[in-house]
């Protein structure tokens, strides 16, 4: 089953989680970037405000071929309890029509349901069928807790894989 990883991230975090589900589950791997400056506090509260509204931002890469994959993984922070602007953009541009998906998010430990809620939503609107979602708590944590993070979801998502295509 040929897997595809599509994630935002702005400190690191989320991009070293989903690093650790590439190794695990052998999926290919592309990393959504904003075009806008959020870095410092300034870019991080103009990121929360526009993610608090839903609002999108410029991407790169813009869209993706996914007529490929069978099963597509979207990762992102949540910010101000929502996904952020980049991964809303992405998935503006998505055709999931049939497609599994899987969900992931990174935060600080609230506010990860309502983003994964939203998330299903618009995975939903866009044809897909969301077949597992998991959240990582990030605040205060190092690589070793990502690592091992990583290494349970993937392994509570093989099991749901192998069911969805069997």
């Amino acid at each position: 089953m040929k897997s595809l990883i599509l994630y935002y991230s702005r400190t690191g975090k989320t991009r070293f989680l989903a690093e650790k589900l590439r190794e695990k589950l052998g999926a290919d791997l592309v990393e959504i970037r904003d075009l806008k400056k959020r870095g410092g506090l300034f870019g991080f509260l103009r990121g929360v405000r526009d993610a608090q509204f839903g609002l999108k931002t410029e991407v790169a890469p813009s869209s993706c071929d996914l007529s490929k994959y069978e099963l597509i993984i979207f990762g992102t922070p949540v910010w101000a309890y929502s996904p952020t602007p980049a991964l809303n953009a992405f998935l503006d541009t998505c055709n999931l029509t049939n497609k599994k998906v899987i969900l992931f998010v990174t935060s600080r430990g609230v506010g990860y349901r309502r983003a994964i809620d939203i998330l299903k939503g618009r995975v939903e609107a866009k044809g897909g069928r969301v077949v597992g979602v998991g959240s990582v708590k990030t605040c205060l944590k190092g690589k070793k807790h990502l690592s091992r993070a990583g290494e349970e979801l993937a392994k509570s998502w093989q099991t749901a894989m192998e069911n969805c295509f069997t």
